[in-house]
């Protein structure tokens, strides 16, 4: 078998037949951890509204939104860029890019209700 792969690959002009059809695997140097997940309820506020991180921790946060309030209809990430609508009843996920060490600042759509990432230096 392994010399009829050779053969095609060297006949096609492949590095491998294998990698072509999905059979060889990648080495990857380092194992990705599941991101941490922050559940927030959303409820005339953000609740917890500050959040501990470490820098460089893949973290996720999960909104779900109990009421019906224009002011709570979505979050924005100011210096992220990041605004999501936030249906009631319906969970919205936010997967954040690596953080640096800081306080980063979230609030609603109005910016009346406001919340604090804070992410601690890496040690």
């Amino acid at each position: 078998m392994k010399i009829t792969h050779a053969i095609l690959s060297i006949a096609l002009g492949i590095p491998s037949v294998a990698s072509v059809l999905g059979c060889a695997q990648p080495a990857s140097a380092e194992p990705q951890k599941a991101p941490r997940v922050v559940e927030i309820m959303v409820h005339g506020g953000f609740v917890p509204d500050k959040i501990a991180a470490v820098e460089g921790e893949r973290l996720q946060l999960k909104l779900v939104r109990h009421d019906s309030g224009a002011c709570t209809k979505e979050i924005v990430f100011p210096s992220l860029g990041i605004r999501k609508e936030l249906p009631t009843g319906q969970p919205v996920t936010i997967d954040l890019p690596d953080l640096k060490a800081g306080e980063l600042r979230f609030e609603c759509g109005m910016g009346m209700l406001k919340g604090t990432l804070v992410v601690a230096p890496k040690k």
